[in-house]
């Protein structure tokens, strides 16, 4: 579908694959006229983890207002959208289901196109709409590590087509065998009684601890059999790291300062005023400390070595990292170091889109309406939804 057949280039997107209730209104893919995201971290925080049931209950409660606020931050109304566009999947089967539902209805009584994302393209688009042109085009295809709670992969990314096509093609390169990065961030500061999300609690602790304290080391994955004979992949693995800071605290007798320490942490996101004070009055013992830095200097350094190994093999002339963990500050840092130490351009979200938001879900949706990629009508949530 040629641009100039397109009326003002506004597509509605819609994200409910977890537990963000997410709308946006992107212009042709790249300007963001609003953003709006409604969280349900302070409802599972009490239970350390997301419920699913709970989940869809508060996508039920929370689509049409989140929809109606970013209609009316954006400025606009529904009559002037091109498109909407909704997460398919990956994700928990009942969440997608409350956000498609709405999304056919909406498009089905406005007579316009709807358009299924996976969730993992969204994720890659969140860069591509703030760094596209940065990153430029060529032959040689963009590396993208897609890294958060329930993903660990990496992508090959490439421009399909014409040369002025915008449409892309992803190819899975890596993949965790185990837990996600950002699951193992989690489970661990479960573990350490610290709070949740644990991403966050942990990123804000590691500074205070010592890295090299605890000697974390990571066993090469292998695959077996015909796969070893296919064409190169990068495995992941996290259960191994969560299990040995579990023997860690038995081994160095924590249980007690652990057990201690739960009521007492803050069950949100952690501010900086809130982590000094627990380290300050030693809520936040010294032993803790050492063993998140290490954990997260460890993980990282997986990550990080798995992403520039495959971007060498596969010549990827760009990164690009995205999901929640990409807002974790030491991969940040350590990322953009290696990538300057190579030469390697490297691109991350803003924070706002690092993690699930609907911005990337439309902004994935625009070549996919400029080549006709419309949803079916048996569009329905596919939770096991692969990319590439």
């Amino acid at each position: 579908m040629p641009n100039d057949a397109l009326g003002t280039g506004l597509i509605l997107g819609i994200e409910s694959s977890c537990d963000e209730t997410a709308a946006a209104v992107v212009r042709r893919g790249t300007e963001t006229l609003s953003s709006v995201v409604a969280s349900q971290i302070e409802l599972h925080s009490q239970f350390g983890g997301v419920v699913p049931e709970l989940a869809s209950r508060e996508h039920l409660r929370n689509i049409v207002p989140v929809v109606r606020a970013a209609i009316a931050e954006a400025g606009v109304s529904l009559a002037e959208l091109d498109a909407v566009a909704v997460t398919q999947g990956p994700g928990l089967a009942g969440a997608l289901l409350v956000g498609i539902t709405y999304a056919k209805a909406l498009a089905l009584g406005l007579g316009k196109p709807l358009i299924g994302i996976n969730h993992l393209e969204g994720h890659i688009h969140a860069v591509l709409m703030e760094h596209g042109e940065a990153l430029g085009q060529g032959d040689a295809p963009l590396l993208a590590l897609v890294v958060s709670g329930g993903h660990t992969h990496l992508y090959l990314a490439r421009r399909s087509g014409a040369p002025e096509s915008v449409a892309w093609m992803y190819r899975n390169v890596g993949r965790t065998v185990d837990d996600a990065a950002g699951e193992a961030f989690d489970k661990v500061a479960k573990l350490l009684g610290l709070g949740y999300p644990g991403g966050p609690w942990i990123d804000r602790l590691a500074p205070f601890g010592d890295p090299a304290a605890v000697p974390f080391t990571f066993s090469p994955v292998k695959r077996r059999g015909a796969q070893a004979r296919d064409a190169p992949e990068f495995l992941f693995s996290f259960s191994g790291i969560k299990t040995a800071v579990l023997r860690y605290t038995q081994t160095h007798g924590m249980s007690e300062v652990i057990e201690r320490r739960r009521p007492t942490t803050h069950p949100l996101r952690p501010d900086p005023d809130v982590v000094r004070a627990c380290v300050e009055d030693g809520t936040l013992d010294r032993t803790t400390l050492d063993l998140v830095a290490s954990f997260q200097r460890a993980v990282v350094g997986s990550l990080l070595k798995q992403t520039f190994a495959a971007a060498e093999v596969f010549g990827a002339r760009a990164i690009l990292v995205s999901g929640g963990v990409a807002a974790n500050s030491e991969l940040r840092r350590r990322f953009l170091a290696e990538a300057a130490r190579c030469s390697l351009p490297i691109a991350f979200p803003s924070f706002a889109l690092s993690t699930d938001n609907a911005a990337m879900i439309a902004a994935a949706a625009w070549p996919r309406l400029l080549a006709g990629e419309l949803a079916p009508e048996e569009l329905s949530a596919t939770p096991q939804l692969r990319l590439g």
